[in-house]
């Protein structure tokens, strides 16, 4: 399984992209990333920092955190960005 990050999220990852183990759910994403990159990683994924998109969607409204993932998803995290 392989996620893609974007814009400022690549300044924590340490990278555009990296390849995963198979989870079932977003949630359980995150706990592999913070395996694999790091502790600090994972609490800037649980803060308001990134946006999840499975598939293009945002996991806002497919069950957030407990959405499901399939073998073949596309995985993205970007930054959350907001202007005023």
């Amino acid at each position: 399984m392989k996620v893609h990050f974007y814009g400022s999220v690549q300044k924590y990852s340490g990278g555009e992209c990296v390849e995963v183990k198979q989870v079932e759910t977003v949630g359980l994403l995150i706990e592999e990333l913070g395996f694999i990159i790091g502790a600090d990683f994972k609490e800037y994924l649980l803060g308001e920092n990134c946006f999840f998109l499975v598939n293009g969607r945002a996991i806002l409204g497919t069950g957030g955190l407990n959405t499901k993932l399939s073998q073949g998803d596309k995985i993205e995290i970007l930054p959350v960005v907001e202007a005023g």
